[in-house]
């Protein structure tokens, strides 16, 4: 299963493609998509649409995970992580491709076994997960851990669905 994860944002977004090799991960494609804050916003969502598409086509991905929302202090910029998460998730859904969403407590606690771990933890657990060491920046090594989240999710989701 080859899965891409995405680390949400409308300045900077994290994309990570992971699939399963057996019992262990490959690293397939991760990058920072970077955009302008001087950019007017709907721009930027375009851009996200464009990017989530044209990554989904290129790496013939079978699944997107997403990081949820997560509490903002500021209201405005929670907004807006919604808004670019909005534009993720269409890009997805519109080429076909099943979207799950995951917290940030449950992506850390997939990748650390501590819900509460820190950026540096987890992206010292990524690179150990993926066999490439030094991942930069947080964005990505974050997009990378919300697909490893997935695929350790699927085979507990599918015995579920049996039951």
């Amino acid at each position: 299963m080859r899965v891409l994860g995405i680390d949400p944002g409308t300045v900077r977004m994290g994309v990570g493609v992971v699939e399963t090799s057996g019992n262990s991960y490959k690293l397939i494609h991760y990058d920072v998509l970077r955009l302008s804050s001087s950019e007017p916003l709907c721009s930027r969502l375009g851009k996200i649409f464009s990017c989530i598409k044209q990554k989904i086509t290129e790496y013939k991905v079978d699944a997107v995970s997403i990081e949820d929302v997560f509490t903002a202090v500021n209201p405005r910029s929670a907004l807006k992580l919604g808004q670019g998460r909005g534009a993720a998730i269409a890009a997805a859904v519109e080429m076909g491709v099943q979207v799950f969403e995951y917290s940030p407590r449950e992506i850390k606690k997939a990748i650390t076994c501590y819900g509460a771990a820190g950026k540096e933890q987890v992206s010292q657990m990524v690179g150990i997960l993926v066999g490439v060491k030094d991942i930069k920046p947080f964005d990505a090594t974050d997009a990378i851990a919300v697909s490893i989240c997935h695929l350790n999710t699927v085979p507990l989701r599918n015995m579920v669905a049996r039951a």
